[in-house]
This record gives structure tokens, C-alpha cells and sequence, in this order.
């Protein structure tokens, strides 16, 4: 659970504001190249979507991992 855990937070890390930005931004000489998802810009929906898996990890971690430590002590 803990590797779980680690390996997706550090993947969006990399993916909300580093290379992964290259997967979703709009080529600007195309003019059919989707840029707004549901009216906002792709580029931070697409951050957005990486910042609440980031905070889904923390949630996951506060409530299983770091409360067993917790109560151990």
C-alpha cells in the first residue's frame, strides 16, 4: 500500500506540471485541436486533475497508513 501510494503521488508530481503537459497541449497551428474541456483550458484541467489525485493520495494515506502508526504509539 505504501509503494502504491508513493509511486502514483510521485507520477503526478511528474505528470501535473512536467512532461506530462506535452501529452495535452494543443498544437496552436491546428485549428481543430481541442483547447477547453467543460469551458476551462486544457492545460489546467489537465493540473487540476493531477493536483486531486496528489490530494486523493493524502486522504488514503492520512486515514489508513498514518493513523495505524498513529494509534501504535
Amino acid at each position: 500500500m505504501k509503494r502504491t501510494l508513493k509511486v502514483l503521488f510521485i507520477l503526478s508530481l511528474v505528470m501535473g506540471c512536467g512532461p506530462g503537459l506535452y501529452l495535452v497541449n494543443p498544437d496552436p497551428t491546428d485549428p481543430d485541436s481541442l483547447r477547453t474541456v467543460l469551458g476551462v483550458p486544457i492545460i489546467y484541467a489537465w493540473g487540476l486533475f493531477w493536483v486531486v489525485i496528489e490530494a486523493g493520495v493524502l486522504v488514503v494515506a492520512c486515514c489508513t497508513i498514518w493513523a495505524r502508526e498513529c494509534s501504535e504509539e
